[in-house]
């Protein structure tokens, strides 16, 4: 009987042992599986926040390649590429958060497949934004070197136009400097007998007198001296058949032309209109021209 019961005894212990061994293990189980869950939401919480963060940080990246900065023009059609690899790392870390938030990733072996992925899109952000900032500072030399040209290519504009108006201007001046001047200009109205007359009914010539003031400017040789005379009604004296000359881009006619030889040195001439019409009372305008240019005026009176 003794045996027996200490076998009994035995048994009773053993079976005790082994029951408070299979709830101790039971309980280090659940535990366990409660850390682990807790560790692997911790680990998810902190993939999400590291998943916004990237998201954001694409973003930026993806706006200083899309719009520029300031409203500037994008940098070149080479950032098509880049802007179309940073949309494709931005939509994989969109999908992340994705299967983050639907609780499909469970395992410790698909969260430590998600520490991977996400170290890999922030190792690829680093080298996007190393391009990016390269393009930036590549784009603000170009602008800076574009500005640069420019504003030589307007200060060289700007003097070139200053010495063309210079030219111009100088070239205005010895044009100028060169033309011929009538002075002296007097009007003698002469009877049949070439004797001075006041009758107007008497005239039969207009003496014309004028000088060519020295000029040692003006080029010499042939020069034809064109005389216009107009009446106090505003008609030209002109005989049938005469020609024109060329003044100011128009062929206008003359009264009267002579052909001299001018040496540079002041020259005095005549011209005579031989009066085949009835002259009218009252003031007549002459003038003179040579070269395409009006060198001289006055007016007299019959």
């Amino acid at each position: 009987m003794k045996v027996k019961t200490v076998i009994i005894g035995a048994a009773v212990v053993i079976i005790a042992l082994i029951v408070s061994f299979v709830f101790i293990l039971r309980r280090e189980r659940a535990t366990f599986a409660e850390q682990t869950e807790i560790m692997a939401q911790e680990s998810k919480d902190r993939m999400q926040e590291e998943l916004t963060k990237l998201a954001a940080e694409y973003d930026i990246q993806y706006q200083k390649l899309s719009s520029g900065q300031s409203g500037e023009q994008r940098f070149s059609l080479a950032t098509d590429s880049l802007i179309s690899q940073i949309l494709a790392e931005r939509a994989k870390v969109e999908q992340l958060q994705k299967e983050l938030k639907s609780n499909k990733a469970t395992s410790a072996k698909r969260i430590s497949q998600l520490e991977g992925e996400v170290s890999t899109l922030r190792n690829v952000l680093r080298s996007y934004v190393v391009q990016i900032d390269s393009l930036q500072a590549t784009n603000a030399r170009l602008r800076a070197e574009n500005s640069e040209v420019k504003a030589n290519y307007e200060r060289a504009t700007s003097h070139a136009q200053q010495l063309a108006g210079e030219k111009e201007e100088l070239t205005s001046r010895v044009k100028l400097a060169a033309k011929l001047d009538a002075t002296a200009i007097s009007v003698t109205p002469l009877d049949k007998r070439n004797k001075r007359t006041k009758h107007i009914g008497k005239i039969t010539t207009l003496s014309i007198q004028f000088t060519i003031a020295k000029n040692v400017t003006a080029a010499v040789g042939n020069k034809t001296i064109y005389c216009r005379i107009m009446q106090p009604n505003d008609e030209l004296l002109v005989k049938p058949g005469a020609g024109t000359f060329a003044f100011e881009g128009k062929q206008i006619p003359y009264s009267i032309r002579r052909e001299i030889e001018y040496n540079g040195e002041e020259t005095t001439l005549s011209m005579y209109w031989t009066v085949e019409e009835s002259l009218q009372s009252g003031t007549y305008q002459i003038r003179f021209f040579a070269d395409g240019n009006l060198i001289g005026h006055s007016a007299f009176v019959l």
